[in-house]
């Protein structure tokens, strides 16, 4: 199978999309966070999705705002 770990993946990345769309802006994470978060993802399931995440970490958009947007 081409992508063993597929669903593990994917079910970290939705945890990690809940918690930027929390209710309260106060408990979303903040951006380097969810990089790192991403990070620990690729580094356990070893996806070959890794490169896509790792342009999407060095673009110059990132800030360390919350994720999410915020009102």
């Amino acid at each position: 199978m081409r992508y063993k770990d597929i669903e593990e993946e994917m079910v970290g990345l939705l945890q990690i999309a809940m918690a930027c769309t929390a209710a309260s802006p106060d408990q979303r994470p903040r951006m380097s966070q969810v990089v790192k978060m991403i990070d620990e993802i690729q580094g356990v399931v070893g996806s070959p999705s890794h490169e896509a995440f790792d342009s999407m970490s060095e673009s110059p958009s990132l800030s360390e705002d919350t994720c999410g947007a915020s009102q």
